[in-house]
């Protein structure tokens, strides 16, 4: 009977073996597929809180609507590290520190299990980019994924380090495998990365595998440790599925430890059935919206301020940017979540609440899809095609190819080519698509990336842009294509696919111009959209919002800058303005939350949990080369730890974002295992810290976040801040041991990584 029992749980018969159901959801910031759940900030947003408490409330508010939406297994948190800037999913996770992410995920993890259900931490292991992720092609001939080569110290000390502490210390009960090889084997097939947590940890919950394309064994993975064939959601099946003769042919301890490790999270969590039926009365509920509207203001960083914010009551602004708000606040990908219109706050109408009047407004070239150049008045449309049908020249009414065309059972590629009459001002061209292109101007390469899809599940479009200068004579665009990545399940609307359209670039810079004159400040909405399926194609601005922030800063009028989007931002132009703020993926409550930090009835909370670069980063991770291999040669100095190693200031220092009120850190010193930090607020007015604690593991490392804690202070208060030191984070992996910090270290306590104001000595261990 047991082993009947465990067979039918290795099959995903969860009813047969008298356990409930798995009814799986997206995701880490919100729960995606269901109407009226709430669009909460994203998890970098708020990570950027640096706030513990606040973080199991985020998870709390998305447990409970896991449950009212149906579903009882949260797939959630991302404990990826944030390894390059450029990645598309960064908004997902939390950040570039494993202390920091391990801690706020697993207290994230503890908010959800309260409402019985099962938060699966992802993605299990080394997932940090999107280039190549499930590989390329139609399902059929889908090719590898990408090999990431990682050495055994900075596999244990920074990437399996959130995911140990969030077992270890918050109780973790599901893990997701996840698409990638590392060193040579699928992360799903490897016994010695699925035995880690068991044989290291104590973990004593289940395995998953992510969806579709991260099982290429079945066998292979049943035989390494993968307890689940894979998840039980809509859509194709997996390229490789388990069987029941592979499931037969298990010995009966392989076959109970499998039983056993579902049946121990089910326990764990006291899984509750799902329902399969949506509470809508339960969704999106005036609480939720509060927790939501708290993170986004708690999560947006200021990063500079020259006097100007908060903005005086009755002030009058140019608001610059201000339409296609959605695509502002979320993320794309299965950690988007639908945004319910008639729920969102106008902006116009949330800053006329806080006392603002927008005087003026102004276009801001969003970054959105334009409608594809139409053929005529010098404008010629062509492509060359080649599909398994041949090669083929297609003239075009307008620049998107013609995918009912082409056979998409098979890989293709094409050349989209449209000559531009003259032109006396600049152009932006916007090219959307899904697989990968190149953008090239008279034989000149301009803009190039790649999209599994566009949009992908749920989100914003995902748009290259380039800007074409102005000619006096005709020139020739060309986009090369390949289906590359680009995902094909025509029933979900996904095919590869490319269209090309442009905007002139000088109507939104004369009208900034315009605008700017008789108002007391310009206020800017400017990012970039990402997500799944994608990596950023630079860090800068999309093109043409940069040359709008310059426009702005020329006239002389105070410019506040309000950047959203996940990663990193190059900002060239940041000391040309008054005041920067970062609101990162603020979700549905974006609105009130940006009025009320601009008036001041409310103050940025949040510090950078991504470094900032000045231009290009410190140390550039690597690509993926033409193997498919991505080595990450840095070892363990990533994000801030790779400008200390390099010797070179960013833009922003991680930990780094300024508040309305002047917090003094009057002292520090040593308590046991923690130090005690002493902090006074100015009287004019009262705000939030974030005491952060740096230490070295070893002599001759670079600094690594040991503790951090945060306070809000009343005006005038002075109040005593314990912040633990985590002997964990100052772990060290050596002759294949992993040993948690102890003996004596220098802390170093400051407000970022870049603003260190006291050492003290204390003992660990």
């Amino acid at each position: 009977m047991a082993r009947d029992e465990d067979r039918r749980i290795a099959l995903n018969d969860f009813a047969g073996a008298g356990l409930p159901g798995l009814s799986y959801a997206d995701g880490p910031c919100g729960i995606r597929g269901d109407d009226g759940a709430t669009a909460l900030p994203s998890a970098l947003t708020l990570s950027a809180t640096f706030d513990a408490d606040l973080a199991q409330r985020y998870g709390d508010l998305l447990g409970a609507e896991l449950v009212a939406s149906g579903h009882n297994v949260l797939l959630g948190p991302e404990l990826d590290i944030g390894r390059d800037p450029r990645a598309g999913r960064l908004a997902g996770g939390l950040g570039e520190d494993p202390l920091l992410t391990g801690e706020l995920g697993g207290r994230i993890v503890r908010g959800v299990h309260a409402h019985r259900a099962i938060a699966v931490a992802k993605h299990f292991v080394c997932y940090n980019l999107e280039r190549l992720r499930a590989g390329e092609g139609p399902m059929q001939e889908r090719t590898d994924a990408r090999d990431v080569l990682v050495g055994e110290r900075e596999l244990h000390e920074l990437y399996l380090a959130p995911f140990r502490r969030a077992v270890e210390r918050h109780g973790v009960v599901a893990l997701l495998a996840a698409y990638v090889r590392v060193n040579g084997t699928y992360m799903a097939q490897s016994r010695d990365l699925l035995d880690v947590p068991r044989r290291l940890w104590g973990f004593e919950g289940f395995t998953v595998p992510d969806f579709l394309f991260a099982v290429r064994d079945a066998e292979a993975a049943l035989a390494a440790g993968l307890d689940l064939p894979a998840m039980i959601v809509p859509g194709p099946p997996p390229l490789s599925e388990r069987t029941p003769e592979m499931v037969d042919a298990l010995d009966d301890d392989a076959l109970a430890r499998i039983g056993d490790h579902v049946r121990s999270a089910v326990s764990t969590a006291g899984l509750v059935a799902p329902t399969g039926i949506a509470d809508t009365a339960a969704l999106g509920t005036p609480e939720a919206l509060r927790v939501a509207e708290r993170v986004a203001i708690d999560g947006a960083v200021l990063l500079r301020n020259e006097g100007v914010l908060p903005l005086p009551a009755g002030a009058r602004i140019a608001l610059v940017g201000g339409e296609e708000i959605e695509h502002r606040l979320v993320t794309g990908g299965s950690a988007g979540v639908p945004l319910v219109g008639e729920r969102l706050p106008g902006l116009e109408t949330a800053l006329e609440s806080e006392g603002i009047r927008v005087a003026a407004r102004a276009g801001g070239l969003p970054d959105v899809p334009v409608p594809p150049l139409v053929a005529g008045d010098g404008v010629d449309v062509s492509a060359v095609i080649e599909d398994s049908a041949g090669r083929r020249n297609v003239e075009l009414a307008v620049a998107e190819l013609p995918v009912d065309e082409i056979d998409h059972d098979h890989p293709w590629r094409a050349e989209l080519t449209v000559v531009i009459p003259p032109h006396l001002g600049a152009l932006v061209v916007a090219a959307e698509f899904a697989g990968e292109a190149q953008l090239l101007l008279d034989g000149t390469p301009v803009g190039s990336g790649f999209r599994d899809a566009s949009p992908l599940l749920a989100g914003p479009h995902y748009v290259l842009r380039a800007v074409l200068p102005a000619a006096t004579g005709s020139r020739t665009l060309v986009a090369r294509f390949r289906t590359g990545p680009a995902f094909v399940f025509p029933a979900m609307g996904m095919v590869p696919r490319l269209s090309l359209g442009v905007v002139p670039l000088a109507p939104a810079v004369e009208a900034v111009d315009t605008v700017a004159r008789d108002v007391d400040a310009v206020v800017v909405l400017a990012g970039r959209a990402t997500g799944a399926g994608m990596d950023a194609d630079d860090l800068g601005l999309p093109a043409g919002q940069a040359q709008v922030v310059e426009a702005a800063a020329a006239t002389g009028t105070p410019v506040i800058v309000v950047t959203h989007g996940a990663g990193p931002i190059d900002t060239p132009w940041r000391d040309r303005v008054s005041a920067l703020l970062h609101v990162g993926l603020s979700g549905e409550r974006f609105a009130p939350a940006l009025a009320a930090m601009l008036a001041g009835s409310a103050e940025p909370g949040g510090r950078l949990t991504l470094t900032w670069p000045d231009g290009s980063p410190a140390v550039p991770p690597a690509d993926v080369d033409a193997s498919g291999r991505l080595r990450y040669t840095e070892g363990v100095d990533i994000g801030y730890r790779s400008y200390e190693r390099a010797g070179v200031e960013p833009a922003f220092w991680f930990g780094h974002g300024l508040g309305y009120a002047d917090v003094e850190l009057a002292d520090a010193h040593a308590d046991g295992q923690e130090v005690r930090v002493t902090l006074r607020a100015g009287a004019a007015r009262g705000g939030k810290a974030v005491v952060q604690l740096y230490a070295r593991p070893e002599a001759g490392e670079t600094l690594k976040l040991v503790g951090f804690a945060a306070i809000r202070l009343e005006s005038g208060q002075e109040a005593t801040l314990p912040v633990a030191v985590h002997s964990d984070a100052l772990c060290v992996w050596r002759d294949g041991t992993l040993r948690d910090g102890a003996g004596d270290y220098d802390v170093h306590v400051g407000f970022s990584r870049g603003d260190l104001r006291r050492t003290v000595t204390l003992r660990v261990g």
